[in-house]
This record gives C-alpha cells, sequence and structure tokens, in this order.
C-alpha cells in the first residue's frame, strides 16, 4: 500500500495549498486548461452505532482528501489524490494518473485509479447518496488498482465506456507472477450530458471484471461471521480465479431519481500446493451477490429525501438486508449535510458499513 506517515506536515501544506486555492480566481469558477487545480473533500459528523457491531459511538472523520489536478499543453492530463487517515496517522494516495487524450472517442491512462467497474463504485465519496457504498459495490467491485485504461465518448456523450488491464494487487506496484486483472464498463443514455434537469434521463450500463489471484485482497463484507466459525476462504489473501459481473439502471425526471444495481461474484479456489484443497462442489466455487434499489425526491434543490433497500448474500454465512432513509441538506454549493437512520430486515447481522438502528450525522464540504 502506498502511505506515508507525515500527517502534520501534511495539514500544513493542505491548509496552504487550500488557502491559496480559495483567495485564487479559480476557487469559484473552473478554467478550462488551466495548469493547476487544487480541490478536496472533509465529511465528517456523529455516528451511533449499535452494540453487535462491536463499534462506539462518537464524533468522526469520515473522508478527508485533497486532490492536484490539471493539463500540461496539449500533451496529457494529470490527476494526483490523498486520503488523510486520522486513526493511524498516515496520508494513503488514492489516485496518481495520467491520461493522454486522443480523440473523444479514444483516450489513454496510467496509473493508479479505480478500474472501470460498477456504477456506485466509481462515484467519489462527495457524491454519495448515503454515508457508505451499497454492501455489493464494497465487496465485489474492486478497489483501486495500478493499470492503463482505454476510454472514450461516443453518439453525442450518449455513450461512455472504458476498460483496462492492472497488477489486480490493490494499491501497490506487485503483481502476481503476471496474473493480470481485466475490467471493462459502458452506459448508455437517453440524452447525453445532463444540462436540463427538466428532461427525462434514462441511462442503463453493464460491468464486467476478470481476474486469477495469488494473495488478493477482496472486498469488505464477503463473508457473514459466524460465532466459532472458521470461514471457508480469507477474503484478504484470495487464491484463485474471480469473474465479476454488474448491471445498472439510473432513471431522473425533474425532482425525482431513481437507480438500481445488481453486482455479482464467482470466487473459483485454487488448490494448495499441498494436494489438500476443498472438496470438489463444496468449497472451490463460492458466489456472492447482491445490489440495491434507491430513489430520491428534491425540493428547490436545497431539500433532498432519500432511500434505500440494500441487500447482499455474501460468499458464506447468513444474508444481509437493509432500508436506509435519509435528508440530505444542502446550504450551499459546495456544502451538504445529511441525516441517514438505517432498519434491518427479517433481523439481518450488521455489515461492515452498515448495521440496523445506525444514525449518522454527516456534514460535507466538497470543492
Amino acid at each position: 500500500m502506498i502511505e506515508t506517515r507525515c500527517w502534520p506536515a501534511v495539514v500544513a501544506a493542505a491548509g496552504l495549498m487550500v488557502g491559496a486555492y480559495v483567495n485564487s480566481p479559480t476557487a469559484l469558477v473552473a478554467q478550462e486548461g488551466a495548469p493547476v487545480e487544487i480541490g478536496g473533500l472533509l465529511r465528517t459528523g456523529f455516528r451511533s452505532q449499535p452494540e453487535e457491531t462491536g463499534a462506539s459511538d462518537g464524533f468522526e472523520v469520515f473522508d478527508a482528501h485533497v486532490s492536484l489536478g490539471g493539463e500540461i499543453g496539449l500533451v496529457f492530463e494529470y490527476f494526483v489524490r490523498g486520503e488523510f487517515d486520522t486513526e493511524d496517522d498516515v496520508l494513503r494516495l488514492l489516485d496518481a494518473r495520467l491520461d493522454f487524450p486522443i480523440i473523444p472517442e479514444a483516450n489513454v491512462g496510467f496509473g493508479l485509479s479505480r478500474p472501470y467497474f460498477g456504477l456506485e463504485a466509481m462515484e467519489d465519496e462527495g457524491d454519495f447518496m448515503f454515508l457508505r457504498r451499497a454492501q455489493a459495490s464494497d465487496a465485489i467491485a474492486p478497489g483501486r488498482q495500478v493499470g492503463v485504461t482505454l476510454f472514450g465518448e461516443a453518439l453525442d456523450n450518449r455513450l461512455t465506456y472504458g476498460g483496462g488491464i492492472y497488477n489486480g494487487n490493490g494499491r501497490t506496484l506487485d503483481n502476481d507472477d503476471g496474473r493480470y486483472m481485466f475490467a471493462a464498463r459502458g452506459q448508455f443514455n437517453t440524452i447525453g450530458p445532463i444540462e436540463f434537469y427538466e428532461d427525462l434521463v434514462i441511462q442503463v450500463g453493464a460491468s464486467i471484471a476478470y481476474s486469477d489471484d495469488d494473495a488478493a485482497e477482496l472486498g469488505p463484507g464477503l463473508v457473514t461471521p459466524l460465532p466459532d466459525a472458521v470461514p471457508l476462504f480469507d477474503p484478504d489473501s484470495f487464491a484463485g480465479e474471480r469473474l465479476l459481473l454488474g448491471a445498472d439502471f439510473y432513471a431522473s425526471y425533474r425532482a425525482f431519481t431513481f437507480r438500481g444495481e445488481y453486482l455479482r461474484g464467482e470466487f473459483d479456489l485454487e488448490e494448495p500446493d499441498d494436494g489438500e484443497g476443498p472438496d470438489d462442489g463444496e468449497l472451490d466455487d463460492l458466489d456472492a451477490y447482491g445490489g440495491y434499489i434507491e430513489g430520491s425526491y428534491s425540493v428547490w434543490g436545497a431539500l433532498e429525501a432519500v432511500l434505500r433497500y440494500d441487500g447482499f448474500s455474501p460468499a458464506q454465512g447468513e444474508s444481509r438486508d437493509f432500508l436506509a432513509v435519509g435528508l440530505n441538506i444542502y446550504p450551499g454549493y459546495y456544502a451538504k449535510i445529511g441525516l441517514q437512520y438505517a432498519f434491518a430486515l427479517h433481523d439481518s447481522p450488521p455489515a461492515p458499513t452498515i448495521a440496523g438502528n445506525q444514525f449518522a450525522l454527516v456534514v460535507q464540504v466538497d470543492f
């Protein structure tokens, strides 16, 4: 993992960068072709957890990001983003990418970024409707990887696509003996770029990824822990093949938005060299699947009522289903305040990021 323990110096540098940015002309209006654009995200607030999660109630810093991007001549575009971890007192590199625009239909990017997979998985934290991504997006979608991507737009920007080949080992430069990850995604909407929110917009998308892993760290929540039970496979060091699939739908009309996504992961465990691998038909083929359906209604662009069903069937253990409700308040262009509460359906056990009777107050500044 790419990180550094330089919290005091980073905070000071970030403060100077943000201060300079806020007092610059680019703070309010992004200038096309600007050589340097500085951005930041701070999401903090209060979270109350049920006892079964083992977590304590209290105030938290959910996300603290700083980013730097821009263009250099007509050669390439760059983007770098870091994340401050207040618990471990480190700065982690999230994104570091160089993009070479060729034509609108075909661009090439190199570096560290999210693979093109999933609708919600590719969203930045500042665009979240709720505190965290849905369970399936967290568990199944691959995390940030180092690799090369091909992406672009076509059909008057109605069709967007991206795909690439990645190391498959997360935010590191390591590779499992030539075992790479392949990922691709495409989506089509009915109007192209959304300019007028009075229009009816319908969008559909599909994603696929494949990887042959030696010791990959998979997403959280692929196993629902059972008392006194040992998981049949370790998501923190997965060896075998995984095939990831996804389909999603989005629609909006005036104050209403609606979207849903289904993700599925098929995991074929690799038999150890000692020949004492899993029995055929029992442990070698494991599936995880789930998704979410959510909707929102906005009033004057200042208040937004949100509702989400979040269901997931893990590779092992009990299924988990939740209903989350919330209210988002937008006091300014860069600010948001969110109130959220989650209900567990059919006594579902807690998941890594959501649980029954979980309350969260989120205060966000994103620029």
